[in-house]
């Protein structure tokens, strides 16, 4: 019985975390639906915007040579990822940041999204958000995996040079 029992609770927490995930409001200053607080890529292709997350994912081409040197660099770093969904910005670089990780193999799980209003809020997100001080959306953010947990770079909006590159570069100034 004891097991039974927590079987259920696990699946009880399983569907509460997946039911917080992807939730899509109505912003009224944006006029449009946007997916708002922790997302991932299920949230992107959704139908509402899947269309800007599969055309910039299947186009971009990172470089091959700046991939193989990501990926030498190990997976101890997380990254999160602050974007809106109704930005013009995060439907281009997200989606070409997203396959740079894919091609780069950086672990998924290594990845945090979380998707903000045009006031670059999130309802139940602000603690986290505040002392993250984000201007403006894309922005990606490296932490090592230590237990300070210490940035170790960013990238907003846009890249310098190219979202690989940019990348590259954080990690070289570990």
């Amino acid at each position: 019985m004891y097991k039974v029992l927590m079987i259920i609770a696990v699946l009880l927490v399983s569907a509460n975390v997946n039911a917080q995930m992807n939730q899509i409001t109505f912003d009224t200053t944006a006029q449009k639906d946007i997916l708002i607080g922790e997302c991932n890529r299920e949230g992107m292709l959704h139908p509402l915007f899947a269309e800007y997350y599969n055309t910039e994912y299947g186009a971009y081409s990172p470089a091959p040579e700046t991939l193989m040197l990501l990926s030498a660099f190990g997976h101890d770093y997380k990254i999160t990822i602050v974007m809106g969904s109704w930005c013009g910005d995060s439907h281009e670089q997200v989606p070409r940041f997203l396959k740079t990780a894919d091609l780069a193999g950086f672990p998924e799980e290594n990845i945090r999204i979380i998707c903000v209003n045009k006031k670059k809020t999130a309802p139940g997100f602000e603690e986290e958000l505040i002392p993250l001080n984000i201007e403006k959306v894309p922005t990606f953010i490296f932490n090592s995996m230590a237990a300070d947990g210490r940035e170790i770079g960013r990238i907003i909006e846009t890249p310098l040079e190219s979202l690989e590159t940019d990348w590259l570069k954080i990690l070289e100034n570990l």
